[in-house]
């Protein structure tokens, strides 16, 4: 092939592919909208799990008295002596 051969069929692609282009611009458009949207919120969903602080920062932690396990505070039974147990203990 020759050098003009190969350049008339690349000026035919990029013509065809303008026409495409002006066709489909607002189908391109809306994709390429789209994109960005999902982009940003992955952006946006990324920086507030590292702003939130974990569930468990505010829990309470009692010690078990009978086996020594640390359970959340909501969890545990406290008896009349000011011990806790955890709910393993409490049927023994």
């Amino acid at each position: 092939m020759k050098f003009t051969e190969i350049i008339f069929i690349l000026l035919v692609i990029a013509v065809l592919l303008g026409l495409t282009a002006i066709r489909y611009r607002k189908q391109i458009s809306g994709i390429i909208g789209f994109a960005r949207m999902l982009k940003e919120a992955k952006k946006g969903a990324i920086q507030s799990w590292d702003e939130r602080e974990p569930a468990w920062a505010g829990v309470q932690l009692v010690h078990c008295a009978k086996c020594g396990v640390w359970v959340p505070e909501s969890k545990a039974m406290k008896l009349r002596d000011g011990n806790s147990y955890c709910s393993d203990c409490r049927s023994i």
